[in-house]
């Protein structure tokens, strides 16, 4: 197989045949589709089991035993039962170009790449159908163009949000993605800014493309965007921060550049502590000092210094504002 197609499913009954449908229709027929059900309850296996014969041998499904949250898990698991050359990760209720597969084979070959990565693509919102850039600050690219291979240089470049997290924005040599064992952390959000850190770090050959190929649907029912309670916020938001931090801290104790650059390692972990405390900043405002220190405290109750982590953070949101303007 040329390309493994890896697909997240949880109660997609509504798009999942136009996903699907997009894929059928694909210019490249070298492919496998591996849908990876996470404990749907709709009828979403079904409308996945309807296309088995329409891919003649090439779609998988498998069923998680339990519910995992969010897209890791499954990912991860596809994975696992993928055989391509190279791996892409799509989201159940999105759509790609008919010519998608092909183009990014192309690339990949051409260019030796270990990830080609797409800056541009569609929208889809309701009826809407606008085009979207998934690198919001930079201007994106006009020709097919390798990055640099200076960690530092891509690092810097990360920092600046000048890389989209989302895995659908990514072509990626399965090989490289094994060799590295490149998987998702198991985080209840941002597991896609950790994933492509460690993307941005290992891929030797790392290549923008110009191509619009991909087309996202903003979905107002997403997981993502369901309303909580303001401790229910702060625990969504605290999971990926101490999870994340250990995952950061592994993964650059085990490079050498980190360890001569403690400044850089510095600006990662600040950079990624910063984007969990804005999603949480609504949620602060709504809670008493001593709330957010027994919240704090529960997350943390496995760490010996549960109580000090909590103290810091309440001492963080008095002085939050200056805290987000820190660097």
């Amino acid at each position: 197989m040329k390309v493994s197609v890896i697909i997240p499913v949880y109660n997609a009954e509504k798009y999942l045949s136009g996903c699907l449908e997009s894929i059928l229709i694909q210019t490249l027929k070298d492919y496998e589709v591996i849908a990876v059900d996470d404990c749907s309850t709709d009828n979403s296996i079904v409308v996945a089991e309807s296309f088995l014969e329409k891919f003649d041998g090439r779609l998988k499904i498998i069923s998680l035993p339990k519910n995992t949250g969010n897209g890791s898990a499954p990912r991860n698991e596809g994975l696992k039962f993928s055989r391509g050359e190279y791996i892409f990760f799509m989201d159940n209720d999105d759509l790609i170009l008919d010519n998608a597969f092909e183009t990014f084979y192309k690339f990949a070959e051409k260019f030796r790449a270990d990830v080609v990565y797409t800056e541009r693509g569609f929208l889809l919102d309701g009826e809407n159908f606008t085009e979207a850039n998934w690198d919001k600050i930079s201007p994106p690219t006009d020709k097919p163009t390798l990055e640099t291979q200076n960690i530092s240089e891509r690092t810097e470049i990360f920092l600046q949000n000048h890389y989209g997290w989302a895995p659908w924005t990514k072509f990626l040599r399965r090989d490289f993605l094994i060799a590295n064992k490149i998987l998702f952390p198991q985080v209840k959000i941002s597991e896609d800014v950790l994933w492509t850190f460690k993307i941005i770090c290992l891929a030797k050959n790392f290549l923008r493309i110009p191509n619009q190929l991909y087309v996202y649907r903003s979905v107002k029912n997403s997981w993502s965007r369901i309303k909580r309670t303001p401790a229910e916020e702060i625990k969504f938001w605290l999971d990926p921060l101490a999870k994340g931090l250990d995952y950061l801290d592994e993964f650059m104790n085990g490079l050498e550049f980190f360890k001569k650059n403690v400044s850089r390692r510095f600006e990662v972990t600040n950079f990624f502590v910063k984007m969990q405390v804005a999603g949480m900043l609504g949620a602060l405002k709504n809670l008493k000092p001593c709330e957010l220190y027994e919240i704090v405290r529960g997350e943390f109750s496995e760490s010996k210094h549960a109580a000090l982590i909590a103290n810091l953070f309440v001492v963080m949101n008095f002085y939050r504002d200056k805290f987000l303007e820190v660097r």
